[in-house]
């Protein structure tokens, strides 16, 4: 039942749409092996897939200008956009296409109707360098970019939920150091514009934002060598305030940090490109680390796992993916289900997880899925329900049903 879209453009106009028609895609549809407990629903297939996104029943889905074998920033100039994925049917079925070649090209939704891309270069954007447009999404089958503003600092980027200001990371990489976080303010999408910089704090690879009744935090994870995480206080989102701090020395390079649906477990991903390997669950790089966060100026150490699978180790009947960095088994994208202590968790060549943490001092891995030659990037679940969507750098879109997890805790 698989749909494969392949998206092709004849023109590109700075900051107008491009919405193509929808034909076959001559591309292989890659192999997708699974837990008996997952379904593979449907595949959208295209090159250099980032971030995830959600809001109702649509899913917005980045693409870089990034090569299938080689998926390095800029390798493919002419490609790379926003796929506008409407999810509510029996199969994911593509709507829409924002035709913007660009990296990192990563989507975030700030409301419903509006949604912000973020890049380091875009030829949609009307000034060079890194930087966010803003894109009007209410007719999803005719994205519109609204405005845009250079940043400096776009590597990834959060919106805080409940305001109209973005927090723009420089990614804690080489050469970002001295751009911080950035905020931004669409409070006006036509003309967004630079609020301030978030001062007295590090620069992070990702930030995410947990807002409750008793916890406004945010988690900065980018710290290079010692593993660091910082956990914020954003009772002012414009100044935010260092509350706690992790330093874990098995951390090569701390990516991203989520916090659970009921705000004590705060997982933590190790993206370590330096040191890696495909030894599955005995390696010490690339894992997920847990901590008790009950009280975030206190974080508790708790459980770690690294990937349960290789890169076409022969565990899964799925090809080893020939090119980029082939032992990438590493832990990269991260997402809690909503109500729940299921985290679903990417490991780019060993395809994705789904980890049972009732007791985070001993994370179990209830369902999981590998494609052939992955790179899986980010991982997305459902408002509701147990479906779960991945993107890929090398296959694009999938999207998954998963029956028999762990209920809400």
């Amino acid at each position: 039942m698989r749909t494969v879209r392949a998206l092709l453009a004849s023109a590109l106009i700075a900051g107008a749409v491009v919405v193509p028609a929808l034909v076959a895609d001559a591309k292989k549809i890659p192999k997708v092996a699974t837990s008996k407990n997952v379904k593979h629903l449907d595949s959208i297939v295209y090159d250099g897939g980032t971030e995830l996104a959600r809001s109702g029943k649509y899913i917005y889905a980045g693409e870089l200008d990034g090569d299938a074998e080689f998926p390095t920033r800029g390798t493919k100039p002419n490609e790379g956009g926003l796929h506008i994925i409407d999810v509510s049917g029996k199969a994911p079925k593509e709507v829409g296409f924002l035709h913007c070649p660009g990296n990192d090209n990563d989507v975030e939704v700030v409301k419903p109707g509006l949604v912000t891309m973020s890049f380091q270069e875009n030829k949609c954007a009307p000034t060079a360098g890194a930087g966010l447009m803003t894109v009007d999404v209410s007719n999803p089958r005719k994205p519109k970019i609204l405005g845009s503003v250079n940043t400096g600092s776009a590597h990834t980027h959060k919106p805080v939920p409940g305001t109209n200001l973005i927090y723009m990371a420089g990614g804690n990489i080489v050469g970002s150091a001295d751009r911080g976080v950035v905020i931004a303010d669409v409070s006006d999408p036509r003309r967004p514009e630079v609020a301030g910089k978030a001062t007295n704090v590090m620069d992070c690879h990702d930030v995410s934002f947990y807002m409750s009744k008793d916890k406004k935090l945010g988690i900065c994870a980018g710290a290079i060598g010692t593993g660091e995480t910082q956990i914020w206080d954003m009772s002012d989102p414009m100044k935010p305030v260092v509350i706690g701090r992790i330093f874990n020395p098995l951390i090569q390079y701390s990516h991203y940090g989520v916090v659970s649906p009921d705000g004590n477990v705060l997982a933590i991903d190790d993206e370590a490109f330096a040191a890696h390997e495909c030894r599955t669950r005995q390696s010490p790089t690339g894992r997920v680390w847990l901590y008790d966060i009950s009280n975030p100026m206190v974080p508790i150490p708790q459980g770690s796992l690294a990937a349960p699978r290789g890169d076409g180790d022969g565990t899964t009947g799925v090809g080893t993916f020939p090119g980029w960095v082939p032992s990438w088994c590493l832990s990269h994208g991260l997402d809690w289900q909503p109500g729940t202590r299921n985290l679903g968790v990417t490991w780019f060549t060993g395809g994705w997880s789904v980890l049972d943490l009732s007791n985070p001092i001993l994370p179990v891995e209830v369902a999981w899925g590998q494609s052939e030659n992955a790179a899986t990037y980010s991982i997305l679940w459902a408002e509701k329900g147990d479906m779960l969507f991945t993107n890929d750098a090398t296959n694009g879109f999938d999207a998954f049903k998963i029956t028999g997890l762990p209920k809400k805790k």
